[in-house]
């Protein structure tokens, strides 16, 4: 059985790579011989912020991978660690440390969304927040569109400017600090949210016409980064796992309800994209890409690990 640290996780697999690999096991899902097993969550207070556990997990029958992910959350500090099987024999594989792995994994699930829902000319792209998750972000992004400038905003002007340093510095993209929501956001063509955020802060007059958007950041059910309202303009709204969302986004749970009168029959999947059932309409006003995690890009990155081809 073996073992990788984030280190060896990072020297093993490319973001691009995993984008590749997370688009053929939505194939996978889309065909039947893929699928989630949904995320399972608590939280509790820690000081004057919450901390959470999560776990979830994935089979694909095709790559004869079973994998499980759980973690820990807290204001101190976070951890994961996803463990691997076959999925034929139940095998054991490995024990990955999920660090490096989940912020592949979330961002090449926007990688994915942005590749089918944004315009294909998009060359510029805003970024809410400046934590660890968003460089990864920018990246996915680059690496499905030629991006030739980057607008960066966060609550705290000083983690952007650091943000905006290793954007130049890694990804070699012009990069700037944007002083508001507004100025950041000013005919974006693609905008991702990547924050902790409680309370939304972005509203539908701060996107240009025809923005794509990828929300990521709020996983928890207390969270909203965007108002709901703005998904009234969405031509096509899409998640990575519809149980996630509908257990845990607050912002589509708001605007698209809970059982028994909920109206989720116009939301797509990942998969219904790569598989053609759902494509990015003429002359949107906006798309929106809501992702809550989910073990299938997990399984992404771990078929890489143990030589899959991407």
């Amino acid at each position: 059985m073996r073992t990788w640290t984030d280190a060896d996780v990072r020297s093993t697999v490319a973001l691009p790579q995993v984008i590749d690999s997370l688009e053929r096991v939505l194939a996978h899902e889309a065909a039947g011989a893929a699928w989630n097993l949904d995320k399972t969550m608590t939280a509790w207070p820690v000081g004057p912020a919450r901390g959470s556990a999560h776990a979830l997990g994935a089979v694909d029958r095709e790559s004869d991978l079973a994998v499980f992910k759980t973690w820990v959350n807290t204001p101190a500090g976070a951890s994961a660690l996803m463990t691997l099987f076959t999925a034929s024999d139940g095998a054991s594989l490995g024990v990955a440390e999920a660090g490096a792995a989940g912020a592949l994994r979330t961002a090449a699930a926007s990688g994915v969304a942005t590749r089918l829902l944004a315009d294909p000319g998009a060359d510029e792209l805003a970024v809410l927040g400046a934590g660890r998750q968003a460089l990864r972000q920018v990246e996915a992004v680059a690496a499905v569109r030629p991006l030739r400038r980057v607008r960066l905003w966060n609550r705290t002007a000083d983690r952007a400017h650091e943000l905006t340093a290793q954007v130049r510095d890694a990804l070699h993209l012009e990069a700037v600090v944007a002083p508001t929501v507004a100025d950041a956001t000013r005919d974006a063509p693609i905008v991702t949210l990547v924050t902790r955020a409680d309370e939304p802060f972005l509203r539908i007059g701060h996107l240009a016409p025809g923005a794509h958007l990828n929300a990521v950041g709020a996983i928890l059910p207390h969270q909203a980064e965007f108002d709901p309202a703005l998904l009234d303009e969405a031509a096509l709204t899409v998640v990575d796992s519809e149980p996630n969302a509908r257990r845990g986004s607050r912002e589509l749970r708001e605007h698209f309800g809970v059982p028994p009168g909920d109206d989720w029959g116009a939301v797509r999947t990942l998969a219904d994209l790569v598989a053609g059932k759902a494509v990015r309409p003429d002359r949107p006003r906006c798309t929106v890409f809501k992702g809550m995690g989910m073990g299938l890009s997990d399984l992404a990155v771990a078929r890489l690990l143990v030589g899959g081809a991407s």
